[in-house]
């Protein structure tokens, strides 16, 4: 990336973005990303007001915009899937970045040929759909992790996440019926859950969830409820065996997930943390690029 004492040939990003809350990986993604790219000296911003203090997520404000107009900078405008057709109307590039499979939640099933195409995961891509790997892990290692835990050695409860799963008519396993929910409606914070999944003995999963990564990273292994709900919407996705997941339940399948489980931090930390940075990088390298070809154009 080219520096330079007196301008700036840099296109600004503009993240389209909800307020910052804990509950949820995507809007989580959303600012991760923001902040990654002021801390990678690019110059980013979020569209919303709400943001973490720990983060350098700036608003998108009057000035800035009047900044970036007269300074003739058109932005890269990142739009999540669940947003439809491009509302800021920036003229600028736009980045569409799939945090899940297109229409799942909400927005448009398809997008303009024009529009740079990027994937949270390569299943969030349907079929017929190219684009790159854009993954920014939203699991904090500060909070989720089995660092000195006491506890590791006497795991007491279990606990189930079903969120979206029970929203669509799911029910929960009769033999869950005494476990720990961590749902959204339980309104926990990050430190809270961390704390429960340092001492459960395993987590029930019955979607995909950010939760599946945070359990594993506080030792606590995973055992995946394989129903309707989780096959379409998860394209035949399996665990690696050695991660601490167990797809069928099984109680050998289980003893062998709860040996593993140690294995994942540093799994977690020689691929899926050294590989983020590569996508950012790959990321700003493409869409800057774009940015630069379009200007040329006009």
């Amino acid at each position: 990336m080219t520096r330079s004492f007196y301008t700036s040939d840099h296109a600004p990003y503009y993240i389209c973005a909800l307020d910052y809350i804990q509950q949820s990986a995507g809007i989580r993604a959303l600012h991760y990303l923001c902040h990654a790219l002021n801390e990678s000296g690019l110059e980013a911003y979020v569209t919303c007001e709400g943001t973490s203090p720990q983060l350098r997520t700036p608003e998108l404000s009057e000035n800035a915009l009047h900044h970036h107009h007269i300074s003739c900078r058109k932005p890269i405008v990142v739009y999540p899937e669940i947003i439809s057709g491009d509302p800021l109307a920036a003229g600028g590039v736009v980045a569409r970045w799939l945090l899940n499979r297109p229409g799942h939640i909400a927005g448009d099933t398809s997008f303009p040929p024009q529009e740079m195409i990027f994937a949270y995961d390569p299943s969030y891509l349907p079929s017929g759909m190219t684009g790159d790997i854009l993954h920014i892990p939203t699991c904090d290692l500060s909070i989720f992790n089995n660092d000195d835990n006491h506890h590791d050695d006497s795991r007491e409860f279990v606990c189930f996440y079903a969120h979206k799963y029970l929203s669509k008519g799911g029910v929960v396993d009769e033999h869950l019926a005494d476990a720990v929910s961590l749902c959204k409606d339980q309104q926990l914070t990050h430190h809270e859950i961390a704390a429960l999944l340092r001492c459960a003995k395993v987590l029930y999963v019955y979607e995909p969830t950010a939760l599946v990564t945070e359990a594993l990273l506080c030792g606590c292994p995973v055992s995946i409820i394989v129903t309707d709900y989780w096959k379409e919407n998860t394209s035949n996705y399996s665990y690696p065996p050695d991660w601490g997941v167990t797809m069928d339940g099984t109680p050998k399948s289980l003893a062998m997930a709860k040996s593993n489980v140690g294995k994942f931090r540093s799994i977690y930390e020689e691929t899926v943390l050294k590989d983020a940075w590569i996508h950012l990088d790959r990321f700003i390298e493409a869409t800057q690029a774009a940015a630069k070809k379009q200007s040329t154009r006009k």
